[in-house]
């Protein structure tokens, strides 16, 4: 039996001064620790802004922003790593952005350019659904509404969320995805309509948090546990799409 996964291990995690056994052991640790694992993933981040900060000072406005963050950090060290801190990294990062594009281009970052790239499973949640619409309108590929999470997390290692009361599962399919297994649950809901769920496994460990990605046919909000991936493809407003998202990420913590 390996020894119980401590805080000193945690932040040895961060700063990289762990052999490769003891990692995936911390690893594992935190795929079944969301709240442990979303501490640690915005750990990860500061460190590497701090690092690319060192590597590449910004503009002249932030260097005085920069020069406080670094003595901050010195003087508290990672393991006291406070969230004034986080913060004061988040702002310069935001100021040097800002000023750079500023003087490239004479302008600030419009939304778009501001908004992150979906991961690339959205993509592939995008496509079920769209698959999952053709079925229903085929004659020639009947639905297949029996739908067992049991099943489901025995044969493929993925487990989804209990669906809320009045949703009704339409179909219910297996495919495979770029990195392993997915599922594709189609389900008829009162207040979205028809909708569906998808799950996957990923190859990179990540904690995101529900966000909303648009796309031209429908809206889909996405969130990673891990190194599983879920999302909800639907047709209706953001808010409603975004709230029942939140509700299945809550079940599954």
């Amino acid at each position: 039996m390996s020894d119980p996964i401590t805080e000193g291990d945690l932040l040895a995690y961060v700063d990289d001064q762990l052999d490769p056994a003891r990692r995936i052991e911390v690893e594992e640790h935190l795929a079944g620790d969301p709240k442990a694992a979303a501490r640690v993933m915005a750990d990860l981040k500061d460190r590497d802004t701090l690092r690319l900060l060192h590597a590449a000072p910004l503009a002249r406005p932030a260097e005085a922003m920069i020069g406080a963050a670094v003595r901050l950090e010195r003087a508290l060290g990672w393991q006291e790593l406070s969230l004034k801190l986080r913060r004061m990294a988040a702002v310069v990062t935001l100021i040097g952005i800002g000023w750079f594009a500023h003087g490239q281009v004479g302008l600030g970052i419009s939304d778009s350019e501001a908004s992150p790239k979906p991961p690339a499973f959205v993509e592939d949640a995008l496509h079920s659904h769209e698959t999952a619409l053709v079925r229903a309108r085929m004659v020639s590929q009947p639905e297949t509404a029996e739908y067992d999470p049991a099943e489901i997390l025995a044969e493929t290692g993925i487990r989804l969320p209990a669906l809320p009361e009045g949703w009704q599962v339409r179909d219910a399919q297996v495919f495979p995805s770029r990195d392993g297994h997915s599922v594709e649950i189609a389900v008829d809901t009162d207040e979205l309509g028809r909708v569906s769920l998808f799950a996957a496994h990923v190859p990179v460990f990540n904690v995101i948090d529900p966000t909303v990605a648009r796309f031209d046919e429908a809206k889909t909000v996405y969130w990673q546990m891990g190194q599983l991936a879920y999302a909800l493809t639907g047709t209706g407003s953001d808010k409603s799409i975004e709230r029942a998202a939140l509700g299945l990420s809550l079940k599954l913590q």
